[in-house]
């Protein structure tokens, strides 16, 4: 089977996918009783989540941190963004939406827990298709999947204060604990495993099809999320459309913020690439699987809309990379033989 035909097909189709997971939980939730089942349905939640986040540990480098102290500045620049500047601009986003139309503590939250979570795997890959410092972006997104479990709990927390909403920070942090590191340490164990076992080579040509069965998980979230809320999302259709509006916001706020501060800086154009996808871009499919073990639905809907916004915004970034390169008065292939 061709699995790097299959995954690149997933990612291609990834707003469609999502749409239609969305519209199909949707209307299957209108017609049962999900409370019925509810215990069935934490099983399930549990064995999707695993299937996606175990996947995508796999291809996770963490070898590479090792070359992090050489580029600290960069380093620095994007978990900083990432991890700080983007919480930071939702709160003040959702205060922002908050003067036209208050949003409910529960949906406020989901987008609280959109921008908080470790980066997207696929700011890997968006770094490399615009010529960017993919060395440089693995270290990021590493990093950014460390240093998760202080900074989810944390941010959910002083949130949660400021706004007199029950956050469990506890079952947060053993959630992520679950979810990520768990995944993770067996994700390591994993790929060492099948590097001895099928050579480097062999790894390779297998490597395509943990992001293709991470991606059907994400989908299959995305269509429990919306079972689940279905009849909530029907008597607040709302909801859903409110939440795009600080997400869009968000992407047009923070590329514009780091293509003119990376200048600023003196940052180079392949580091400023693999500073930007990492910081900008979030791993939705991190911050569903949080929201779905930790028992808080309701926060998982922005989470679960975010690709439709993310998506274009990012892919668009990336088939504009010639164009962007020629502010740095540069040509990203002569960098990348220096």
């Amino acid at each position: 089977m061709d699995y790097l035909r299959l995954k690149n097909h997933l990612d291609k189709f990834l707003p469609v996918y999502v749409t239609v997971s969305m519209l199909l939980g949707f209307l299957v939730g209108l017609h049962i009783n999900v409370e019925k089942y509810k215990g069935t349905f934490h099983w399930i939640n549990l064995a999707v989540v695993i299937s996606m986040i175990y996947p995508m540990m796999i291809n996770l480098r963490l070898g590479e941190l090792k070359n992090s102290m050489k580029q600290g500045k960069q380093l620095a620049i994007g978990l900083t963004m990432g991890l700080v500047v983007a919480p930071i601009l939702m709160w003040f986003l959702i205060w922002l939406i908050g003067l036209f139309y208050p949003l409910s503590p529960q949906l406020a939250l989901g987008l609280m827990l959109a921008m908080v979570v470790p980066c997207s795997s696929m700011s890997i890959a968006y770094t490399g298709f615009s010529r960017g410092n993919l060395e440089l972006a693995t270290i990021i997104v590493a990093f950014s999947f460390i240093l998760a479990i202080i900074t989810v709990p944390g941010w959910l927390a002083i949130y949660a204060a400021s706004s007199n909403v029950s956050v469990p920070t506890m079952l947060l942090v053993i959630t992520i604990i679950e979810v990520v590191f768990v995944p993770m340490f067996f994700g390591i164990i994993t790929r060492e495993a099948l590097i001895r076992k099928k050579g480097t080579e062999g790894f390779l040509k297998i490597k395509p099809l943990f992001p293709a069965i991470s991606l059907i998980g994400m989908y299959t979230i995305v269509f429990l999320i919306f079972m689940e809320k279905a009849k909530l999302i029907a008597k607040k259709p709302e909801m859903v459309l409110i939440a795009l509006v600080p997400l869009i916001l968000y992407y047009l706020i923070s590329l514009g913020l780091l293509t003119y501060l990376n200048r600023i800086l003196g940052i180079r154009y392949r580091d400023h690439m693999a500073i930007t996808f990492p910081s900008v871009g979030k791993n939705e499919g991190t911050a569903m699987a949080i929201a779905m073990s930790a028992g808080m639905g309701l926060m998982a809907i922005p989470p679960a809309v975010t690709p439709l916004i993310q998506i274009p915004f990012l892919v668009g970034y990336v088939k504009a990379w010639s164009k962007i390169a020629k502010m740095w008065h540069c040509k990203p292939e002569e960098e990348i033989k220096e």
